[in-house]
């Protein structure tokens, strides 16, 4: 069998595994990716549900971080916003760009409305998918606060067109805890490059 060959089994599901593991192995890209995806699975596997309210603070700071991509990338401003609370900050590269659920929910719909090219969510024509790594996570929990320092990339993934990292850089994140759930007090992202 080739690294395209589909077997009767990969066919039924709809997934090329090994041809899908071979294009993203080829190239920086893939490589990145593969690597982020490995690690994370790694991780994922020898922790109990992120979900759950009596997770370890470090998963629930994870589960966190993922549906700030999931949301953010779903186009789902309004709920992405809430994840930083009333008094939440997001800083790009140092300076204060919104502040409050509603101030960094609506900055963001604003830039993305600008887009020349409509923003089609998790799924379409037009999408982002943002991605974490490297997530280093420090908890205190009697002060019930935390901070997270991650390599993250923006992959754009527009159909026609091979799928591009459009910038890279830092996220330093700070937590709070309130009646038991985590949000975030302040996001600040560095970028260390960007073509947008």
């Amino acid at each position: 069998m080739n690294d395209y060959e589909l077997t009767d089994e990969l066919v039924a599901a709809g997934i090329n595994r090994r041809g899908l593991v071979k294009s993203l192995t080829q190239g920086a890209v893939g490589g990145t990716l593969l690597a982020g995806l490995a690690s994370t699975a790694i991780a994922e596997s020898a922790t109990p549900r992120k979900n759950d309210a009596n997770a370890p603070a470090h998963e629930q700071i994870r589960n966190l971080l993922a549906m700030y991509s999931f949301l953010l990338d779903a186009a789902d401003y309004a709920k992405w916003g809430q994840l930083f609370g009333e008094k939440g900050t997001l800083e790009l590269n140092g300076a204060v760009w919104a502040t409050g659920a509603d101030g960094i929910a609506k900055k963001m719909a604003e830039v993305m409305a600008a887009s020349p090219k409509p923003i089609t969510g998790i799924t379409g024509e037009h999408m982002y998918r943002h991605i974490f790594t490297n997530t280093n996570i420090t908890v205190d929990e009697s002060a019930g606060t935390a901070t997270a320092d991650s390599y993250f990339f923006v992959l754009h993934i527009d159909k026609g067109n091979p799928p591009a990292i459009r910038g890279g850089g830092r996220y330093s994140d700070k937590f709070a805890r309130v009646s038991g759930a985590w949000h975030f007090t302040a996001k600040r992202m560095d970028f260390d490059w960007s073509d947008a």
